[in-house]
């Protein structure tokens, strides 16, 4: 059988390179950092993959600069890592074995890297043998870039590090790092540090929170992005003393988004003895500062055991007796008891008295209690660290015989399919507890009850309900549904009954249609007499009224109770108006329109004279003046003049009110008024001259 599996392995590798192609083009980022120290720019800069490191280890890094004038970067120098001599000078020069050990590990990742490893792969373990290296490849670059913060040394044998030395103080700086060579596989991105050229205070303080306990304190501090690798020493016996084995790393998953933190506890402490702790950390920069300090003390923060709160007793009528119990063996440092109380068993608690009870008490008596209202009590243990334990809240039965008053109806009404609703306003007592509903078909009938509706002492729900539902028939001889209704408090007493409430079943009879009996015109104004609707119901009785047979009735007045005539005086002389009558009943039926009749106002012909005339003689004339106040464009005046047989005979005519004509001597006027449509007044009285 051929052995396929070369070609097999050349067509996978040419499959993946064409789907890689397909892909967008991955990235890998060079870090900067640095600082303004000794009137230099102490750079950092690490790549983020191994494969960017293997090229930076080749050929180097270039360090690349651009002040805050400048829109372009330029080269200042470069770094390589160093050569196996340079190794060796670093390694003897090691202050320390730690050191040392640093520095070796840093080589040996060097020389690691530098090798060009490969072999065979399985297609049978292939994928498991690439997570694997994958793993080991991540692990080295952590430990790398640990050990070239952690070891400033380590740092520039790596090539990692770089100090300009041609800053300018104040001036601001923008630095950036990249490969001397090109990866084919990653597209490399390079992050821009910029500096100003000045001294900083203390930028590496960072706050330590304390969370105090029972002979154990917590320590909590938000990531410095400046620090890492956090060691916690405290003063013990004049000596300090690092309590971490390793240094603590805030380490989060990558879904992880919110702020970083990193936390330190120590127990088996003794509570309220003061401790000092001195946190330290590794800068970028492979120095170990410290950057807090913090003195606290342990405190007792456990509770007393629960007091057992019995019932409470209303044993006398001003006095509420309180009992509670503790298990043995109770607690030395138990200080005593604070008795609380409350409308609710979820409400605001309210001390009942000014000092705390002493640790031996296990009764107290309440003579504030409230009367008529719900009183829960709740005991509390207080030890001497002013810890805190509860008893479960426990109410009182009062002994109470005051009844609720007497409960009000608000209204109630029942719809076209027989559903009643019935509203009750509700009472104002404190420990109501609910109410129970009654009816019956007559006023004088005995009640039965039919719904009741009660809230528990103990539910967290205290609304008393108000609104009732019931149902009866429509189909009924009595028009009436009759109910009344009692409040009950929590200890049972009962209110008076309320006033009942008559409620009136649905009505779709319309009343007896009302009768005219007789009609009466006179020239002021229309009277008219009928009999109106005999049906019980009846809430109301409306007069109509128009002008024109044809056209619909007009409401015009709403008859008092037991009216039984009308005079209607907003008319106009010769207008014929119609009447007709409605009743309405209390379920809005209406009756037919009663059989309407007429009415009209006559003219007499009368018409009233016209007022205040006056005669006046100037410059050889006479003018005559007078006031009508019915004056129209119908109206107008004949003058009339006296003649020598002492008669009056017509002399002129105006329609306006006024008359002038030349003066004769001793002469004699009055005024009549006329209408065009016959109408005269008297003669009105005499002026002369």
């Amino acid at each position: 059988m051929k052995n396929f599996q070369p070609i097999i392995f050349i067509s996978f590798l040419f499959l993946g390179l064409a789907f890689a192609k397909a892909q967008q083009e991955p990235i890998t980022i060079i870090k900067t950092k640095g600082r303004f120290i000794n009137n230099s720019v102490e750079l950092r800069f690490f790549p983020d993959r191994k494969s960017t490191m293997s090229l930076a280890f080749k050929d180097g890094l270039i360090i690349e600069r651009s002040t805050g004038t400048a829109s372009e970067f330029k080269e200042i120098g470069r770094t390589i890592p160093y050569n196996e001599s340079e190794w060796q000078k670093a390694i003897k020069a090691a202050p320390t074995e730690d050191a040392r050990n640093e520095i070796e590990l840093a080589q040996d990742f060097y020389l690691e890297l530098s090798q060009d490893q490969g072999g065979s792969l399985s297609f049978k373990d292939g994928i498991g043998e690439l997570k694997n290296q994958k793993a080991v490849e991540d692990f080295q670059l952590m430990i790398s870039l640990l050990t070239a913060i952690k070891n400033a040394e380590a740092a520039k044998g790596l090539g990692f590090s770089y100090v300009d030395q041609t800053v300018e103080n104040g001036v601001n700086y923008s630095y950036r790092v990249r490969l001397a060579a090109t990866s084919s596989i990653y597209k490399i991105e390079s992050t821009v540090f910029d500096i100003k050229a000045t001294t900083q205070g203390n930028v590496l303080k960072n706050k330590v929170f304390v969370k105090t306990g029972d002979t154990e304190l917590g320590f909590v501090w938000n990531d410095h992005p400046d620090l890492s690798g956090v060691d916690v020493e405290r003063t013990v016996n004049g000596k300090n003393v690092k309590l971490n084995n390793a240094p603590i790393y805030a380490i989060r998953g990558s879904s992880y988004d919110g702020p970083k933190r990193t936390g330190f506890n120590e127990d088996s402490l003794v509570n309220y003895q003061k401790y000092t702790y001195r946190f330290y950390a590794q800068t970028l920069f492979g120095e170990r500062v410290q950057f807090a300090e913090v003195t606290a003390m342990p405190r007792d923060r456990t509770p007393p055991q629960q007091p057992f709160l019995k019932q409470p007793q209303h044993a006398k009528p001003d006095e509420v007796h309180i009992e509670w119990e503790m298990k043995a063996p109770i607690e030395s440092d138990l200080k005593g008891f604070a008795i609380s109380r409350s409308e609710k068993n979820n409400g605001e608690f309210r001390l009942l008295h000014d000092k705390v009870l002493p640790s031996s008490a296990r009764t107290f008596i309440d003579k504030s209690f409230l009367l008529g209202k719900t009183n829960y009590y709740l005991v509390q243990a207080v030890d001497t660290a002013n810890n805190v334990s509860s008893s479960f809240p426990v109410a009182v039965t009062l002994i109470d015989s005051i009844p609720p008053s007497q409960p009000i109806f608000i209204n109630g009404k029942i719809d076209s399919t027989g559903i009643v609703t019935v509203e009750i306003k509700k009472n104002p007592e404190s420990d109501l507890m609910g109410y129970r509903l009654y009816r019956s078909n007559a006023s004088e009938h005995e009640f039965s009850a039919i719904k009741e509706s009660f809230i528990s002492v103990d539910s967290i729900d205290s609304k008393v309900k108000t609104v009732y539902l019931d149902t009866v028939t429509l189909k009924s001889l009595t028009p009436y549904i009759y109910y009344k209704v009692e409040a009950l408090d929590f200890n049972h007493n009962t209110s008076k009954f309320s006033e009942i409430l008559k409620v009136k079943r649905p009505d779709k009879i319309a009343p007896t249609t009302p009768v005219f009996k007789k009609i009466k015109s006179t020239q002021d104004y229309i009277e008219m007499t009928f009999s109106l609707s005999k049906s019980i119901d009846v809430k109301e009785q409306v007069l109509y009224r128009k002008t024109d047979l044809k056209a619909a009735w007009e409401r015009y007045e709403t008859l008092d109770e037991g009216q039984q005539s009308f005079i209607d005086k907003k008319v106009k002389k010769g207008t014929v108006y119609y009447y007709s009558l409605r009743a309405i009943d209390e379920s809005n039926n209406a009756s037919k329109y009663a059989i309407p009749v007429q009415g009209k106002t006559f003219d007499t012909g009368v018409r009233p004279p016209v007022e205040n005339l006056k005669a006046i003689s100037q410059d050889g004339k006479v003018m005559l003046t007078w006031n009508y106040k019915q004056k129209t464009e119908d109206t107008y005046f004949v003058v009339y003049k006296k003649n020598r047989q002492g008669q009056f005979v017509q002399h002129g005519r105006s329609l306006e009110l006024r008359f002038s004509e030349s003066e004769t001597k001793n002469s004699i006027y009055a005024i009549k008024v006329f209408t065009t449509d016959g109408g005269q007044s008297k003669l009105s009285k005499e002026v002369s001259i």
